[in-house]
């Protein structure tokens, strides 16, 4: 009897979860990640990611933290600090224009999501 508890113990039979906790500030859960998904639901999916992170950015937050705490990809991290710094440069002289956080994220986005579909994209994980 002790060897079945010990085999459904080391089998998983415990009824936990196999799944991680969503990381911070990530999507809600139940949404596929983005590389599975079909090209307009991959692009709504990350400017739905970068946008209010790029915004929190924009109204004074500085140090946003790691692109895997905001539950993004390494591609949409690069982004959305890519996003960051041209803002910047822009705020300097004067207010962003208007429309430019919208235009700008769909252009990032768009980029990413064509680069994943046709396997440009650098592999990422470890190592």
């Amino acid at each position: 009897m002790v060897g079945l508890v010990a085999v459904a113990a080391l089998s998983g039979c415990g009824g936990g979860s196999a799944e991680p906790p969503p990381a911070v500030g990530a999507p809600p859960s139940g949404s596929l990640p983005a590389h599975s998904l079909p090209s307009d639901s991959a692009l709504a999916d990350c400017v739905a990611g970068i946008t209010p992170w790029l915004q929190m950015y924009l109204d004074g937050g500085t140090d946003l933290g790691d692109y895997q705490e905001m539950g993004l990809s390494s591609a949409q991290g690069g982004a959305l600090r890519e996003l960051q710094r041209q803002a910047a440069a822009l705020r300097a002289q004067g207010p962003l224009p208007a429309g430019w956080v919208a235009t700008e994220v769909q252009r990032s986005c768009t980029a990413i999501v064509a680069a994943r579909a046709t396997g440009t994209t650098r592999p990422t994980g470890w190592p």
